[in-house]
């Protein structure tokens, strides 16, 4: 995860190219020929407007009346053409430009980019296609230039915009979703010789990540999976402990990238090594032992990987890419984790508890103002309706003894290390009554899972973060917040510059590392999603 944004895990470089195209006939003329190498997103080429080549505007009006499918860019057709005075751009006087050819091939393997949605009008675009290839289509065509134009926008849409962004909300993410100006793509797109389109249009951590989608379609494409018995002797091994099905394990892991090690039947330091690398990158204790839970992970086929990283490449795709000032905090919910980021790259991270599948934590964004040092916990409404009055009812005193009293008719509990809120709480304002907060019950961050809150985030170093936070008021020193989190006299502080803070939800992603990570859908997010995707 490097540089800004999950809003940024997706900053997080949390991750992850060049085609060539356009080689010359022995006529001289300009042929398309794909040469696929990765699945690079840059449309490369230099860009000329054509000066001897220009068409009739209706010819746009026309072309969309036979086209109705790519209607919804009727807006960027007039835009880019009227910008560059109805001239061909996807033509010089030799014919095709090194660019149409790329585009051509980037269209054509989209599932490269993760891209589920059917190419608008592929059989057509693809015997196009195979007759320019050919020769057969008569240069320059009016239909073959707008159609290219049309395939351009849809692809941008889709890679770099996000095939399902406007219905991002209605699966309850509420970051801040990028805007693009497909025309503006275009010609900056064409214009580049070198540059890279993803510095403009997405995230670092995107590329890292669809890098890691290819890797996996290659190792699906070069064999089935290798899964081992949910139920087997390996549970019971110690290290230097042989077993017939050590290789299997290893071929496993060398299958999903944690081993190469495949010649021995015995539990040896190497294949340890492998365990706890797998372990480590799946949210599981790093520990030595092949339990049930190491093994459910494992046996997750390749072809789910894949699509859960289909999935959070469509999240990437919403996240703006520009600075976000460099210090930020961000929670990845499915992660379990606090990362404050300095200097756009990560600098500090810890476990923190989210909300139960009951109360999920919301995905968004706020700006994180002030500290409250010895907090009162105001208790909302609802946990007094489901929790507090019930309490009451079966005994009178519930109320003295958990510390709580009522405040204007509403309860409050006091402040102290049994307060729910913990020692501090660090609050930026938003609708969802959601902030971070210190907690009495550190015992959950030993959990592999942990979502146990009413929806706050509970932060395991509440005093660390505190200091990180403090740190440009030379007046709060480490003795000053630790008397300040234990007076019992609630107490705030505000920042002397609002910090941005992302809540976001990645099941899979790149961290600071260059590893791949997976994580389960504690909210079931990823199918919801994987569906919008597969629509036409």
């Amino acid at each position: 995860m490097r540089q800004p944004t999950f809003i940024i895990l997706l900053r997080l470089s949390f991750f992850f190219l060049c085609t060539s195209y356009g080689c010359h006939s022995s006529t001289g003329k300009k042929q398309v020929k794909a040469t696929v190498s990765h699945a690079d997103t840059l449309i490369k080429g230099n860009f000329n407007a054509a000066p001897q080549l220009k068409f009739d505007s209706a010819a746009i009006a026309a072309f969309l009346k036979k086209h109705p499918g790519l209607n919804g860019f009727a807006a960027e057709y007039a835009k880019f053409y009227l910008i560059n005075k109805y001239h061909y751009v996807w033509y010089d006087n030799k014919g095709l430009t090194e660019s149409a050819g790329n585009l051509i091939n980037h269209v054509t393997i989209q599932q490269n980019d993760g891209i589920l949605k059917e190419i608008p009008y592929k059989e057509e675009f693809l015997q196009m296609n195979e007759s320019l290839q050919s020769g057969r289509i008569k240069l320059p065509s009016i239909t073959v230039e707008l159609m290219l134009t049309g395939q351009y926008f849809n692809y941008a849409k889709n890679v770099w915009g996000g095939a399902e962004a406007e219905k991002a909300k209605d699966i309850g993410w509420y970051l801040p979703r990028k805007k693009l100006s497909y025309t503006d793509l275009l010609a900056h797109n064409l214009k580049s010789d070198a540059g890279s389109m993803e510095q403009v249009a997405v995230i670092p951590q995107y590329m890292m990540l669809k890098k890691a989608l290819n890797q996996y379609q290659q190792v699906e494409k070069a064999g089935p999976d290798i899964l081992l018995p949910s139920k087997s002797p390996l549970n019971t091994l110690s290290p230097d402990d042989t077993s017939s099905l050590v290789i299997q394990l290893k071929n496993r892991l060398r299958q999903v990238g944690d081993s190469t090690v495949n010649f021995s039947n015995v539990y040896d330091t190497l294949l340890i090594s492998a365990v706890i690398r797998f372990k480590n990158r799946h949210g599981l204790k790093p520990d030595r032992k092949i339990n049930s839970a190491f093994l459910k992970q494992l046996n997750v086929p390749l072809h789910k990987r894949i699509n859960q990283i289909i999935v959070n490449l469509e999240r990437m795709r919403w996240i703006p890419a520009d600075d976000h000032g460099g210090e930020f905090l961000l929670v990845n919910i499915p992660e379990f984790k606090l990362h404050y980021y300095k200097n756009n790259s990560p600098d500090w991270a810890c476990n923190v508890v989210v909300g139960k599948s009951m109360t999920k934590t919301v995905i968004f964004s706020g700006h994180l103002q002030y500290i409250v040092f010895s907090p009162y916990w105001y208790i909302p409404p609802s946990i007094i309706q489901k929790e507090i009055k019930p309490g009451i009812a079966r005994k009178p005193n519930y109320l003295s003894n958990h510390r709580m009293e009522w405040n204007g008719g509403n309860v409050r509990q006091l402040p102290g290390k049994e307060n729910s809120l913990g020692l501090v709480k660090f609050i930026f304002p938003n609708s969802n009554n959601i902030y971070l907060h210190d907690t009495p019950s550190k015992s959950l961050f030993n959990e592999d899972v942990r979502a146990f809150s009413h929806g706050c985030i509970r932060v395991e170093k509440p005093e660390e973060l505190a200091e990180l936070l403090l740190k440009q008021n030379t007046a709060w020193t480490t003795q000053k917040i630790r008397a300040a989190m234990n007076r019992g006299v609630e107490q705030s502080v505000v920042l002397k510059q609002k910090i941005p803070v992302y809540i976001g939800y990645f099941t899979a992603f790149v961290d600071h590392t260059g590893t791949l990570n997976f994580r389960d859908d504690i909210y079931q997010r990823d199918e919801p999603l994987l569906k919008m995707l597969m629509k036409p």
